[in-house]
């Protein structure tokens, strides 16, 4: 597989086996540079800017992954639309946490809103996430060819 021309487009299929093999890749690498990133942030400055690091990298990785779940869902003739819908809810919730409007570790001894809000958004992107993760790794593609291309597990 030539990975740039890869990630270069979102034309075309792909099955689980690729998805999954694609995603741990992509996983593995986000995550090396992201703890890099942050030990090097940290030895600079200190520990915020360490996971300020961390929340870049993860932002940036979005793209790939994004690439990957549109070739995924292409082969279970799903809208890229849709699943933009998904990663643009994912980028809101890195770049509220970023920003510092999105609390992921809520006070659990008080009650607030905006405790409230934080664990109302979290759950919300969890649940679409485990659809997306369930519907993309999990589910077998559309048989035979459809409006994205042919079936990448027909024998050719």
């Amino acid at each position: 597989m030539k990975w740039i021309l890869f990630f270069g487009n979102f034309d075309g299929r792909i099955s689980r086996k690729k998805f999954w093999l694609a995603s741990i890749a992509v996983f593995v690498i986000q995550g090396v540079i992201a703890v890099i990133a942050a030990v090097a942030a940290e030895e600079m400055a200190n520990e915020a800017a360490g996971d300020l690091a961390m929340d870049i990298v993860l932002f940036i990785f979005l793209y790939p992954q994004f690439v990957i779940s549109v070739k995924r869902g292409h082969d279970r003739n799903i809208s890229t639309w849709v699943i933009l819908v998904a990663y643009i809810l994912l980028a809101l919730f890195d770049a509220l946490r970023f920003a510092g409007w999105l609390r992921t570790h809520p006070n659990q001894n008080t009650l607030s809103a905006a405790n409230l809000i934080s664990f109302a958004f979290i759950l919300i992107v969890g649940v679409i996430s485990l659809a997306l993760i369930i519907e993309l790794g999990f589910r077998r593609g559309t048989p035979g060819p459809n409006r994205y291309g042919p079936d990448p597990l027909a024998k050719a």
